[in-house]
């Protein structure tokens, strides 16, 4: 499994948003959005507000696939949908959540379910 170098990881934590963008079936990355992201350690995560519903998620949990941009840093990324019942890991993005983005009312929405339970972990591409 492929690691991000502690560069990438400090440019893109630095930034606000990151962009996705999931692979569709036929290849294709049609539609990236800007959500946020937040770190765990040496892995990075993103949670679908609007879960199945969001346009990016669907494709997102049904390819694995996707290209991401943030902080300088493009990757093509595997996004690897996180247990649920993985308690210890979501305890941790919840946390990261409500550090990360103290300031907006929304780390709240983002660390709680339903939210807490469309978890992806970004993992760059060999």
């Amino acid at each position: 499994m492929s690691a991000w170098t502690q560069d990438e990881l400090n440019r893109i934590n630095a930034q606000t948003y990151f962009t996705i963008g999931a692979t569709l079936p036929d290849g294709t990355t049609p539609k990236t959005v800007d959500i946020w992201s937040v770190p765990v350690g040496d892995r990075i995560y993103i949670r679908s507000y609007n879960g199945t519903r969001g346009k990016w998620y669907g494709p997102a949990l049904e390819t694995g696939r996707g290209r991401m941009s943030a902080g300088g840093v493009e990757k093509a990324v595997r996004l690897v949908a996180v247990d649920p019942a993985d308690e210890e890991t979501n305890r941790a993005v919840d946390a990261s959540f409500l550090e990360k983005y103290a300031d907006s009312e929304y780390s709240v929405t983002m660390s709680t379910e339903p939210v807490r339970r469309n978890t992806l972990q970004v993992v760059p591409e060999d």
